[in-house]
């Protein structure tokens, strides 16, 4: 009955996560405001290689200019006057050789796993955006209220845009934790109406040390509780295709 149906449903919201329980239901979802692309993220430190390189590349070429200065004609005195191992070629040749090999063949790996991340990130956006459309095209051909189609199309689309925001973060620090939810980071991560989640919750994710394993659970609890109290009535064989996509996703994660 439709009692029973709510009873259900009040008594699931307790033990679903308390960002999706704080939410503003009356507000739309918003999409996040532009910005304009700053020239200034060419330049920062975190998030590129640079600085690990210049700890490499600058103590080696003062190494390299004090020794061209104090032994301005190539040879060292030990090594005799003439004859010095600075002025044979064949040596400094067979290091040029190797060194281009190995800086040629790392770059090479380099450049492939990089491209498979991008790839792994794209893959990974596709199917929580899989999930999250599905799960919206189901609830809208359930003949639930559509006050509660609303309320659960709201809650779904903040999570899963939290979901990816955090995923993308964690990817940014390498899984370090202790950073706010997207405090000191080089790019930023908008979420959809981010006003709405109450600060209860974001110090839950700001504190958990699986911020997106975290958030996914959220997600899934909240699919289950609007399919326990009788609102998202899809058949259970065509809703796991929207468990499906999150495992995918995180998968790819």
């Amino acid at each position: 009955s439709a009692r029973t149906a709510r009873a259900v449903l009040e008594s699931s919201k307790a033990s679903l996560c308390r960002a999706a329980a704080a939410m503003n239901m009356s507000q739309s979802v918003r999409p996040p405001p532009r910005r304009s692309p700053r020239l200034t993220s060419l330049l920062v430190c975190r998030g590129t290689v640079f600085r690990f390189s210049f700890m490499v590349a600058i103590p080696n070429a003062m190494l390299s200019a004090g020794l061209f200065t104090v032994y301005p004609g190539g040879s060292l005195s030990f090594f005799g006057e003439s004859g010095g191992i600075l002025t044979e070629t064949i040596v400094w040749s067979g290091f040029t050789f190797l060194l281009g090999f190995l800086v040629v063949f790392r770059s090479s790996q380099s450049y492939a796993r990089w491209w498979e991340g991008c790839i792994s990130v794209h893959h990974m956006h596709a199917d929580w955006y899989e999930a999250a459309a599905l799960a919206c095209t189901f609830v809208s051909h359930c003949g639930a209220p559509a006050h509660k189609v609303q309320e659960f199309k709201e809650v779904l689309i903040r999570l899963v845009s939290m979901l990816h925001a955090v995923a993308l973060a964690e990817l940014e620090t390498g899984g370090e934790t202790g950073f706010g939810l997207f405090a000191n980071l080089v790019h930023d991560y908008e979420l959809i109406s981010p006003e709405d989640l109450d600060e209860e919750s974001v110090e839950d994710v700001v504190k958990s040390p699986c911020k997106v394993q975290l958030v996914c659970q959220w997600v899934q609890n909240h699919i289950m509780q609007y399919t326990q109290a009788g609102i998202l009535t899809t058949p259970a064989p065509l809703l796991t295709r929207v468990f499906q996509e999150l495992g995918n996703g995180m998968v790819q994660y």
